[in-house]
């Protein structure tokens, strides 16, 4: 069974339950700490699956993941640098 993406009701993203479905999720929190180790292991599965599905596209939906993978790129910077200019300006 998928997970759905929005609320079919709201419309709203369910990124946070869609992170929080993960067992990788929370064998990472469970402890409260989030060690260099933890990070490391999740960014290899993170790439592996890329890489799984990079096999698996044609070449539309490759283009369309692209295109996601990109402008998430672009809204996590943004977040980070927003986040530093809030902080220079306490």
């Amino acid at each position: 069974m998928t997970i759905p993406w929005f609320d079919r009701e709201t419309g709203i993203l369910l990124l946070d339950e869609l992170a929080e479905a993960q067992p990788s999720f929370r064998k990472i929190l469970e402890d409260g700490i989030i060690t260099p180790e933890e990070l490391l292991d999740q960014s290899n599965h993170v790439l592996e699956l890329m890489q799984l599905l990079d096999k698996q596209l044609d070449d539309r939906q490759h283009q369309l993941v692209t295109e996601l993978l990109s402008e998430l790129a672009v809204l996590f910077a943004a977040l980070q640098y927003h986040e530093i200019q809030q902080l220079k300006h306490q």
